[in-house]
């Protein structure tokens, strides 16, 4: 017991100091937690070994938003739906990206997401905001999860050799959208053969 409340101290700790907005590295875009935008406490917190071999992307199948009031409004309703429809402990993702150029906090770093079951303990839920099967994100929606991903690597959450994949290739769903899958297989660490479960 002394032991999960000293890592669960050290965990708090390290998120509220050293991963401040501005103690970040440069690469880092704007990270909005989950306090900002009013989110619901989890239920329960179960933790991953870092780092992260596998990034698994998603789409929220919703509108769009390019404003933070609206994102925020959005992600409380997508975590309402997880916690009491589908019975998850949080918001399904690991972190979302809004098409203001911001990414929001879901479940978090170092944390198990409930988005792509088999992987869920060994990868990272990364979800567009909106609906991606006939249009492409905007350009900045798609700088800021680059600059996303660069920024895991470089706090050491994600592996310099991790692999990138959509929702899609390991689950019967259409997630991250056809028109975001196809922009996806151009990232550098895309691979056409996930893991196996």
């Amino acid at each position: 017991m002394y032991k999960l409340v000293s890592i669960l101290i050290l965990t708090t700790v390290y998120q509220s100091f050293v991963l401040s907005d501005s103690s970040l590295p440069s690469v880092c875009p704007d990270i909005i937690s989950k306090k900002r935008w009013d989110a619901r406490t989890a239920l329960e917190v179960d933790y991953v070994i870092i780092p992260i071999d596998n990034v698994v992307v998603h789409h929220t199948v919703t509108p769009s938003c390019d404003y933070e009031d609206d994102c925020a409004s959005l992600l409380r309703n997508i975590q309402n739906f997880h916690m009491e429809e589908l019975e998850f402990h949080d918001i399904g993702y690991n972190f979302m990206v809004g098409g203001d150029g911001r990414i929001y906090e879901g479940a978090g770093w170092h944390k198990v997401g409930a988005h792509t079951r088999g992987y869920n303990t060994r990868s990272l839920g990364l979800a567009f905001i909106g609906n991606f099967t006939t249009q492409l994100p905007s350009k900045k929606q798609l700088q800021c999860a680059k600059d996303f991903l660069k920024c895991g690597v470089v706090l050491g959450e994600l592996s310099k050799e991790y692999k990138l994949f959509a929702a899609r290739q390991v689950s019967s769903t259409a997630s991250p959208g056809l028109k975001l899958y196809r922009e996806l297989q151009n990232w550098p660490h895309f691979t056409s053969r996930p893991p196996p479960k």
